[in-house]
């Protein structure tokens, strides 16, 4: 009996397979099936397989290849060993595969090591141009459940008054505050220089410089959004009245109910004020707040796991929240599959997002839930995007984060 550790390229969770050497091939994608039902959904005769084998010696399982593996990340060291003529043939036995004999003798296979790589192919779009509501949640339950204690949706309101929606990213937290990442382009309007603060105001003038044509609209965003909330004109609204910004931070959760659906729900809410600006972006289209968090809050929200290989032809999804077209969907969600087609510095272009649009900003992630990077401005929640390049940003461009600095000493911040 052979134990064989197999790793999902482009899902990344190693398991153990075992299976006598006079079984074959096929027997092993079956028994690779059956150890990943629930999230192997293609018939198991479909499955490509392919030795582990680099320079004659099985990939380490603690190896930086299988390290990026786990992530998502498919490096060009692991594609040269998926080649279509490298596939496992079906009839061959276990044992000539990887045993083999006097004149083709495979490494002693021992503990610590992976030996099969399993590709599975991709699904097809069902319509062209368009993806369904079922292809747009093909991520793992599991992979989603961590996932979206780090992604959230916040609604932007002044004076109680719905004005923008968007996706953040909790990016870091201490236990005294909050770090969420979000769009700066969902601040351009004029009205939030009253509360931004200086450094953030200089950035969102900077970015309209940037982006001529990317000007505040003026128009609420309830229905996009499908948020009730007062609708107040602008024209309407009186100066003298005095006005006060709140961002809510809104958690997906699953239902614990009879029907088990995830269900949008607010866990937080904080004054938009100078205070909580800690660092912004016009060039890379981020806005961090430090939100402070009470020590009776208790939000079951997590500093996200972020990842810096991004290249092309790196398979993404892209996760937010639907924007008009929230009916097509029977959740709270849009989880979209995309294409890395290039990058340059931080930047980086996705291709196939002809699909729903998402309210306000967007995050991408390996098919593991590990965030790569986000969307810019492009991504506005508009009716539909057609089938062009998008763009998004990589983490290069972000600060260091508290977490990642050191502790400083007393003694230095006296004046």
């Amino acid at each position: 009996m052979l134990t064989l550790v197999c790793i999902v390229v482009g899902e990344g969770r190693p398991f153990s397979v075992e299976i006598e050497p006079e079984k074959i091939v096929d027997v092993l994608k079956e028994k690779i099936k059956e150890k990943n039902k629930n999230t192997i959904t293609c018939d198991a005769k479909d499955l490509e397989l392919y030795l582990a084998l680099k320079d004659d010696v099985w990939i380490g399982s603690k190896s930086s290849i299988v390290r990026e593996l786990r992530k998502g990340i498919v490096r060009d060291t692991v594609k040269e060993l998926i080649q279509e003529d490298m596939e496992l043939d079906p009839a061959d036995t276990i044992g000539a595969c990887f045993v083999g004999g006097q004149e083709e003798l495979k490494p002693e296979i021992k503990t610590r090591q992976i030996h099969v790589l399993v590709v599975v192919p991709e699904k097809p779009k069902t319509t062209k141009g368009e993806w369904s509501a079922a292809e747009l949640s093909t991520v793992d339950p599991q992979v989603q459940s961590k996932l979206w204690k780090s992604v959230v949706r916040v609604i932007i309101s002044i004076s109680s008054c719905v004005e923008d929606t968007g996706t953040a990213l909790v990016v870091d937290r201490t236990p005294t505050h909050l770090y969420l990442l979000t769009n700066l382009h969902l601040f351009l309007d004029e009205e939030y220089s009253d509360v931004l603060s200086d450094d953030f105001t200089k950035e969102i003038q900077r970015y309209l410089k940037l982006h001529p044509g990317k000007k505040p609209s003026g128009k609420r965003k309830n229905d996009a959004a499908n948020i009730s909330a007062p609708l107040i004109r602008r024209s309407k609204r009186l100066k003298k009245v005095p006005v006060f910004f709140q961002i809510a931070i809104e958690q997906l959760f699953r239902d614990q109910g009879a029907l088990q659906k995830e269900k949008l729900k607010e866990v937080y809410k904080f004054s938009l004020e100078s205070g909580i600006c800690w660092r912004c972006s016009s060039d890379f289209d981020f806005a961090i707040f430090e939100v402070p968090t009470p020590p009776n809050v208790q939000l079951e929200l997590v500093r996200c796991e972020m990842a810096y290989g991004v290249y092309p032809s790196m398979p993404v999804h892209v996760f937010g929240f639907p924007g008009s077209l929230k009916g097509k969907f029977d959740h709270d969600y849009a989880i979209i599959p995309a294409e890395v087609t290039g990058t340059q510095g931080s930047q980086m272009t996705l291709s196939t997002l002809s699909a729903p649009g998402l309210s306000g900003s967007a995050v991408v992630c390996t098919k593991m839930g590990i965030p790569v990077g986000y969307m810019g401005g492009g991504f506005d929640g508009s009716s539909k995007n057609e089938q062009y390049q998008s763009y998004g940003f990589t983490f290069f461009g972000m600060p260091r984060l508290p977490s990642a600095m050191p502790p400083q000493d007393d003694e230095e911040t006296k004046d």
